[in-house]
């Protein structure tokens, strides 16, 4: 019971304490986007005529902030919760967006808008996959601790694409992490 009472009150069994400042980025971003949207309305209005043309620009601005706003409240959501599974829809939600914007930037010929769309769209990219593999971290640390307990769950067996993300992610962790100095002895 007690131990049921203590995992309830810890959030997701695949929440990593990483997720956190992932989730605080993805507010940021949210947040970011929907103040210049405030600040800068004409300049974007201006944007969105060029794109879409005969569409009705303060129509279309304002659905994508919307969105955009429902993306970051996602992201917010995620942090109070913990749960690492509402940070999905920010991300591929924003992927959605810039692969769009890439699409568009190729029938507009915005070459130079390409570039930062494709630039952004590879980061939220890796933002994902960093998300999915901090998860299969979380919940292999979780099965671990499970056996500790000596609970009877026999373990939990992570998928191809999660061992892949957690190598990912081991490897990187590796290659930046802390190095012995020379003459002493690791």
């Amino acid at each position: 019971m007690r131990k049921a009472a203590r995992k309830a009150g810890q959030g997701s069994s695949t929440w990593h304490r990483f997720h956190y400042a992932v989730g605080v980025f993805l507010i940021a971003y949210g947040g970011t986007g929907l103040l210049s949207a405030v600040l800068m309305w004409g300049d974007r209005q201006d944007e969105v005529e060029g794109y879409f043309g005969a569409l009705p620009a303060t129509a279309v601005l304002i659905l994508v902030k919307v969105i955009e706003a429902a993306l970051t409240a996602s992201a917010a959501a995620a942090l109070v919760l913990r749960r690492d599974v509402l940070l999905v829809p920010p991300m591929v939600g924003w992927m959605a967006g810039f692969a769009m914007f890439a699409v568009l930037d190729v029938f507009t010929g915005g070459w130079g808008g390409l570039v930062e769309h494709l630039l952004y769209l590879a980061a939220f990219v890796v933002l994902l996959f960093l998300s999915y593999g901090l998860s299969a971290k979380a919940q292999l640390a979780g099965a671990a601790e499970d056996e500790d307990d000596g609970s009877s769950g026999g373990g939990r067996q992570l998928t191809r694409t999660q061992e892949f993300a957690l190598q990912a992610i081991n490897r990187a962790a590796a290659l930046t992490g802390p190095r012995p100095r020379p003459g002493r002895p690791a």
